[in-house]
């Protein structure tokens, strides 16, 4: 059948995007652009598509981010650093983007009812659930409830595959579908390498080390 596929180029949308080609899914990739700080994602998301010659686009939505202006992914007030620990609630907070995934998810439902596409997959999981609550398997299924009746003319659902799932058996999952984790991108800064030390690059560090896979990511720090 045929599906949108909602990925970052991070480590989880890219296992996601593998799993769905191995599945023999009609996949489209659609990636954002919103404002975020990261930009080098969407570079890493195009190369996955590439190697998987998956059809890809990059729906531009820059504009909203004056919008949703907050924190430290697209804000521009204190505190504009990105946190470099993942140890306190408070400080992980700054990383949440108001209303992200409700908005991404939206879009992608619009075009995938656009082009004929019945699911709409995306790549929350266990780990971000305290955190971010829009990765949680109850905003899912609520969300799936209130699409399906905003679209009632047209079959449409929304899959999350890994949302009861940790992010180390992710790493294990894509390990076994050869995901090329080098070529993915899940650092907050935009520098030449990852940065080693910023919340996601932890949690990337600590999902490979409890996998005991080898992590093939180039830190620019490599303090745990």
């Amino acid at each position: 059948m045929k599906a949108i596929a909602v990925i970052s180029g991070g480590i989880d949308s890219s296992t996601l995007l593998y799993k769905l080609v191995k599945e023999n899914w009609d996949v489209k990739a659609l990636t954002f652009v919103y404002g975020q700080r990261h930009k080098k994602e969407i570079e890493s998301a195009k190369k996955i598509c590439k190697i998987l010659n998956v059809k890809y686009e990059t729906g531009d939505i820059s504009t909203v981010r004056k919008l949703i202006t907050k924190g430290a992914l697209t804000g521009d007030i204190a505190p504009p650093e990105v946190p470099e620990t993942m140890e306190h609630y408070d400080t992980l907070k700054q990383t949440i983007v108001p209303n992200r995934n409700s908005i991404f998810l939206s879009i992608a439902i619009g075009h995938a009812i656009t082009i004929g596409a019945t699911h709409v997959f995306y790549g929350p999981h266990m780990s971000d659930r305290g955190i971010y609550p829009d990765c949680r398997k109850e905003f899912v299924e609520k969300f799936n409830e209130a699409e399906k009746l905003a679209n009632a003319w047209d079959e449409i659902n929304i899959v999350a595959p890994f949302v009861e799932i940790n992010k180390l058996d992710i790493v294990k999952l894509g390990n076994k579908l050869g995901v090329p984790y080098e070529l993915t991108w899940s650092c907050y800064k935009d520098g030449k390498n990852h940065c080693g030390v910023c919340s996601a690059c932890r949690e990337r560090k600590r999902a490979f080390q409890e996998s005991g896979i080898k992590d093939p990511t180039i830190y620019e720090n490599e303090s745990k």
